[in-house]
């Protein structure tokens, strides 16, 4: 028996376990009760994921528009700690995905630290979304636990929820082969601490696909080499936006079981504009 319901929240007394599910994630309050519920009400998504009628996960969306398009504009999503690894996420996005259809949007957009692997595999590899914009100190300072002082860059992810490649890549029954032979930009090592860092990079190359290694564990070191964490950022910032600005856009993303060496790697492909939205 599936021990876990997914559906709208609306109810105050759920809501407000949303805003201690932000709290422990976050150690601050972003949305309160009072905008989830205007926003529940007025055309958003406010989306629980409940164990034994408690909530512990959830997604907050509100309309939006974003390149002259409507779109829905996801701005959280969290799963307690003790409930992750269970695949609500994942869930959530394609209950998520289903009510946004049924309203007659068609693209859902949001934010992520492009270096929290974890969260590339999902929006990325699982849900088929794509990026093409990165965003310097997106939010500027702020006291999340996860942040640890660091810019705020984020990526912008387009999911396009009645395309093609969105559904392909939901119904896809069988993981992708990886392909390791392209192009890296970036040439990693493992320091003596057992930490992942960049040993040089190439901002000139112009195949049509190309590899970004990223750390497959960013919160381990930010808890125990920030100044390393610190420098991922700024050249991980270098690097995307030099190819997204050469017309390049992530396409996929190999998570470190895939490549069998816990490593991963974000996939760069060279895409002319009127292709963007295949």
């Amino acid at each position: 028996m599936n021990r876990f319901q997914i559906r709208p929240l609306q109810r105050l007394e759920e809501l407000r376990q949303v805003e201690h599910i932000q709290n422990r994630v976050w150690g601050t309050l972003a949305a309160s009760s009072e905008l989830l519920t205007v926003t529940a009400k007025y055309g958003g998504v406010v989306l629980g994921a409940l164990a034994n009628g408690r909530v512990v996960g959830f997604i907050y969306a509100f309309l939006a528009r974003r390149h002259g398009r409507l779109v829905h504009w996801s701005h959280m999503m969290a799963v307690e700690a003790g409930y992750r690894d269970h695949g609500l996420g994942f869930r959530m996005k394609l209950v998520h995905r289903r009510l946004a259809l049924k309203q007659g949007v068609k693209a859902i957009c949001w934010t992520y630290d492009p270096l929290q692997s974890r969260n590339a595999f999902l929006n990325i590899a699982r849900l088929g979304g794509r990026v093409s914009e990165y965003l310097p100190d997106c939010y500027g300072h702020f006291s999340s636990r996860i942040e640890k002082g660091l810019p705020s860059d984020r990526f912008v992810v387009d999911w396009e929820i009645a395309s093609r490649h969105v559904a392909r890549r939901l119904d896809a029954t069988t993981n992708q082969r990886s392909d390791l032979r392209m192009p890296r930009v970036n040439h990693t090592r493992t320091n003596a601490r057992g930490f992942l860092e960049n040993r040089g990079i190439v901002l000139s190359l112009d195949a049509p696909r190309l590899l970004v290694e990223v750390p497959a564990d960013t919160d381990a070191m930010r808890a125990h080499a920030l100044p390393l964490a610190r420098r991922w950022r700024l050249e991980a910032r270098k690097i995307f936006e030099r190819y997204f600005s050469a017309g390049y856009r992530i396409e996929d993303f190999i998570p470190p079981r895939a490549t069998g060496d816990g490593r991963c790697f974000y996939v760069l492909r060279h895409a002319a504009p009127e292709s963007r939205r295949s």
